[in-house]
């Protein structure tokens, strides 16, 4: 195996180990998000039990966390140059979703106060900008 060959192989690697984390995060967090956001939409956020919310608000920061853990490891990646662009694009597509992410955790105060403003305006950066990432993946593997 080349030089090159064992690169795009460690991409590839890479992307998966990407796409899996983000995954394993999702299928964390989005009970706890529907949780917040049909209390939200029901205005009983108060309403939630105290131990339920402080969980919640404690994997969301975990999960930003891991979100960012995985982000570094994409901007270290090494792309195959005909990947360049495309990998360049992909790392800004899920940096403004991690940044979404951090952002509606922020959103997740202390003694039950949601900021539903930057909540609903982090879902829809959060929307967004996983619906790049995942055209980008697409795009990534119909180029390899």
């Amino acid at each position: 195996m080349n030089a090159a060959q064992k690169r795009a192989m460690q991409y590839g690697q890479l992307i998966n180990n990407t796409v899996q984390a983000i995954q394993e995060e999702q299928d964390k967090l989005n009970p706890e998000y529907e949780k917040i956001r049909g209390a939200l939409d029901r205005s009983k956020v108060d309403k939630m039990d105290d131990v339920e919310y402080g969980k919640i608000q404690k994997d969301f920061a975990t999960g930003t966390k891991n979100y960012q853990e995985a982000l570094a490891k994409l901007e270290k990646g090494k792309a195959p140059a005909r990947l360049m662009g495309t990998h360049i694009s992909l790392v800004s597509a899920f940096k403004k979703y991690v940044e979404g992410c951090g952002e509606m955790t922020d959103s997740i105060g202390a003694d039950k106060q949601v900021d539903r403003h930057a909540f609903d305006e982090a879902e829809k950066k959060q929307d967004e900008y996983m619906d790049r990432f995942s055209k980008l993946i697409q795009k990534l593997t119909d180029l390899a």
